[in-house]
């Protein structure tokens, strides 16, 4: 039985990423983030995605697929833009029938996420990520100081899985997302983060949501936004904390058999929920929200 690692084992093996963290400069447009490129050592990078619960064999179908994930250690996991159903994912897979507002989606996907490690360093890498000494460093590094706690996991996103471009819920504190795919031929797959802005008609929807702390903010239809970033490096990280202007955006269409879209996907989340009242993209037309604005105002005084 393989011996525990201490904290400061995890902190004398992985604490380069942090010091990476620290150091990265900020971009700025479409707004605030840090995106690291070569995030991970080359042996660490290459002990991780060729490990047995990262690499998987190619799969003739679907079902083999979900059987041999499941069978390794994965789970199925309740995420934005995926189904907990099995069934009804596959059900949809081989109709093309969507059942999701066409508006806004064009399907929904399946997210397993990995409980059961059989590889140390992939193990140990996840651990580090959960550490208060992680957490604190991007508490810093995002000048974010209410109290939070941290949640990395590694998941695996099979074909459909789309979210429409939103900010983020404003209970999120910091979110950061890691590509450990096998094989960099992944790049160049539809399968990667966007990074947006609203166009020019849309835009006073950031006002809206900056006035309106007790408003959470929503999912909104593509068109509605222009896409100025596509984060599909492989072992890059992007990092932000989510205000009224992190528009980001992801839709999955590609052959999951040969390899599946695999991140290391971590939040800070604030301990107390500040918003209040919910919204939809239904409600942010100028009129609309003229009428919130109004509601919210009364129910406060």
């Amino acid at each position: 039985m393989e011996t525990p690692t201490s904290k400061q084992e995890l902190l004398a093996e992985f604490g380069y990423l942090l010091k990476k963290i620290v150091e990265a400069d900020f971009t700025t447009s479409p707004f605030k983030f840090i995106l690291i490129k070569n995030f991970l050592s080359k042996e660490h990078f290459e002990q991780i995605t060729t490990a047995e619960e990262i690499r998987r064999p190619k799969a003739s179908t679907t079902e083999n697929l979900i059987d041999d994930l499941q069978k390794t250690g994965y789970t199925v996991q309740m995420f934005p833009g995926c189904t907990t159903s099995v069934e009804e994912y596959l059900q949809a897979y081989k109709t093309k029938v969507w059942k999701v507002d066409k508006k806004l989606l064009e399907g929904f996907g399946l997210t397993l996420r990995l409980k059961e490690y059989k590889t140390s360093v992939v193990s140990r890498l996840v651990e580090f990520l959960n550490l208060p000494e992680f957490k604190t460093g991007l508490e810093r590094k995002f000048n974010i100081t209410k109290s939070t706690y941290v949640e990395t996991a590694i998941q695996k996103y099979l074909h459909g899985y789309e979210i429409s471009p939103h900010p983020d819920a404003r209970l999120k504190a910091a979110t950061y997302m890691l590509n450990i795919n096998t094989d960099d031929s992944s790049e160049n797959l539809e399968i990667h983060t966007h990074l947006l802005r609203f166009k020019k008609e849309k835009a006073y929807i950031y006002d809206f949501w900056k006035s309106n702390a007790l408003i959470d903010r929503c999912w909104v239809p593509w068109d509605w936004c222009e896409s100025e970033l596509v984060t599909n490096v492989n072992n890059s990280i992007v990092i932000f904390a989510p205000s009224d202007a992190t528009l980001h955006a992801v839709k999955l269409d590609y052959d999951h058999l040969n390899l599946q879209r695999t991140q290391v996907y971590g939040n800070l989340w604030y301990m107390e929920k500040t918003a209040k009242y919910a919204t939809t993209y239904n409600d942010l037309s100028k009129d609309s929200i003229k009428r919130i604005q109004a509601y919210v105002t009364s129910m406060v005084h």
